[in-house]
């Protein structure tokens, strides 16, 4: 293994089968090493468990004391992430521009 392991999550993440990848997994985030990075740019589809088990994953890394990234989630996992307010914990600021209200604003 690498000083600075890194894995990639691809497919769907959602409630169907998050219980195996959480199976999959279990040993490398209780008691092996650390991916630094986990990247998800060939996750397909997410829900709210995948939401759950990134921030379990980060729970863990961070009572370890190991850095955890999460990298290039899919649209709508982030948009969950920020409408429940923990996507500041999982490191995704917001980084599409606020949109143009001015249409909105009444004189």
């Amino acid at each position: 293994m690498t000083d600075n392991p890194s894995m990639r999550l691809s497919g769907d993440l959602t409630m169907r089968g998050i219980g195996a990848l959480h199976r999959q997994h279990r040993t490398r985030f209780h008691t092996g090493s650390l991916p630094n990075t986990v990247d998800l740019s060939e996750v397909e589809s997410a829900d709210s468990a995948a939401l759950a088990l990134l921030l379990e994953w980060q729970s863990v890394a961070t009572r370890r004391g190991q850095p955890l990234q999460f990298e290039n989630p899919p649209a709508n996992l982030s948009v969950i992430a920020r409408l429940t307010g923990v996507a500041p914990l999982l490191g995704w600021y917001d980084q599409q521009p606020e949109a143009n209200t001015e249409g909105n604003q009444r004189t």
